[in-house]
Parts: C-alpha cells; structure tokens; sequence
C-alpha cells in the first residue's frame, strides 16, 4: 500500500534517502502556523505504522497522512497494532 505522508519542511534533513516535495492542501493554504512549510512524499508500507518505521519516520514530525487511495488526509494516527 502506498501513502502520503506529510512533515514539516524542518525536518526534511532528517530523512535525505526520501525524495520530498513542497507541499500544501487548499484547506491549509487558508491557515497560518508553523506547518506553512510542509513537505510530502509518497511511501510504500502494509499500513501506516509499517511505512513510517519502515523509512525510520519520527511519527512526532508527521503533520499528515493518507492511503494514496483516499481522498482526505488524516491527522492521528490509529493505535499501534500487535
């Protein structure tokens, strides 16, 4: 499965292995806050859990996210599954 994930620009440092692009939604675009500069990348996993620990993302630096199939993007992510 593949996902869009969100960060802020800040952190793109922290992964330079992913390829990041300058990002933001309509709906954001209308907000002012530390997340005005965002990146996104699009990232393969079994779910959200295992795409983030899979590319070593600090899900503390995650603004967003969704299954490249949805058309919203979520803000929480769901409980850990064991």
């Amino acid at each position: 499965m593949e996902f869009s994930v969100v960060i802020l620009n800040q952190f793109v440092d922290h992964y330079p292995t992913i390829e990041w692009i300058d990002w933001k939604d309509d709906n954001s675009k209308q907000m002012k806050s530390e997340g005005d500069h965002w990146a996104k990348a699009t990232l393969s996993g079994t779910d959200i859990w295992n795409c983030l620990d899979t590319h070593q993302i600090d899900p503390n630096h995650l603004v967003q996210w969704r299954p490249l199939n949805d058309t919203l993007h979520k803000v929480s992510l769901p409980s850990r599954g064991r």
